[in-house]
């Protein structure tokens, strides 16, 4: 049921990028919200949504993510 990296198509590996970044942008935002100079509510939001927006790519990824082509099932 593993799917490598390398078997999704390259639509399916941008999307895992635009949700790997969003992943680390959201994540160095909540830890240095100390230090940044902005309404702590909008930061709040804006983390928040950047790791929904990542759960959520990853896992439609996944769920579209073809496992194997046409001549490896062996049905075609």
């Amino acid at each position: 049921m593993c799917i490598r990296y390398t078997q999704l198509d390259s639509k399916a590996r941008r999307r895992m990028v635009l949700a790997n970044i969003s992943l680390v942008i959201g994540l160095l935002l909540w830890t240095f919200r100390a230090s940044i100079p902005v309404n702590q509510d909008w930061l709040h939001a804006v983390c928040g949504f950047l790791l929904g927006l990542s759960i959520t790519i990853n896992l439609f990824v996944f769920r579209f993510a073809r496992r194997c082509g046409a001549s490896e099932s062996g049905k075609l």
